[in-house]
């Protein structure tokens, strides 16, 4: 009975420990220097070097951007699909940028859909439930580059990932949460949006693995009971 109580406890402790981990309290990062208002999904701006501006797209979609150079956009949103997105870019180069950014919920000649699962050549799966996804295309070069999206209870284990058009699949790249928004370091601008982790087949295992646990467990009480 003294082993069971300690499986018990260790278990309850997991549980905790998990739901820790887990829990996570949005904070927003520091205010633009200036926001301009979009009610369409087109917009065409010029972005002076050292100002921090935002975008926001029919009182939905938010984009941030901010650079050492000026940067000269062309931007595209369906804020409509999209909904409510806080999404932020900043850029460090050696020379001004002209840049097209294109927004959508989703990608369907990709195979980017809304609530798929996929599942690279590493057999990694993963699902596809942030509802954004961004093109860029960028005249020029810079040195490094920023991407960041606000996390919230459902992203806040994803990652980003972007489109490897030669390998035809979604490549994650190393991410952080860092003042409650997901956050990369990016090397180049292509079609990038945010995966998740699909825990379905480990979860269904450790369902199987807890219930074969529990019959042992209960198995051997009665066992040890019966020898008493």
């Amino acid at each position: 009975m003294k082993k069971l109580s300690k499986i018990l406890l260790g278990t309850f402790f997991l549980m905790i420990l998990f739901s820790t981990i887990t829990s996570f309290n949005v904070v927003a990062i520091a205010d633009p220097d200036q926001v301009v208002e979009v009610p369409t999904d087109s917009h065409q701006a010029q972005v002076q070097a050292n100002i921090a501006t935002m975008f926001r797209f029919r009182q939905r979609t938010q984009l941030r951007v901010m650079a050492n150079v000026n940067l000269d956009l062309d931007l595209e949103c369906e804020a409509l699909r999209i909904g409510v997105k806080d999404f932020a870019l900043e850029i460090e180069g050696n020379g001004d940028l002209q840049m097209t950014m294109t927004c959508t919920e989703e990608q369907v000649q990709l195979g980017l859909m809304m609530g798929n699962t996929y599942q690279n050549r590493n057999r990694n799966r993963y699902q596809y439930q942030e509802g954004f996804v961004i093109s860029i295309d960028c005249n020029g070069t810079f040195t490094r580059a920023r991407m960041r999206i606000r996390a919230t209870n459902e992203n806040q284990m994803g990652q980003f990932a972007y489109y490897d058009e030669t390998t035809e699949e979604w490549v994650g790249v190393p991410t952080t949460v860092d003042d409650g928004y997901l956050t990369a370091e990016v090397s180049h601008f292509s079609t990038w949006t945010i995966l998740l982790p699909d825990y379905t087949m480990l979860i269904l295992g450790f369902t199987i693995g807890g219930g074969v646990a529990a019959l042992i467990i209960i198995a051997s009480v009665f066992y040890i009971k019966k020898r008493k």
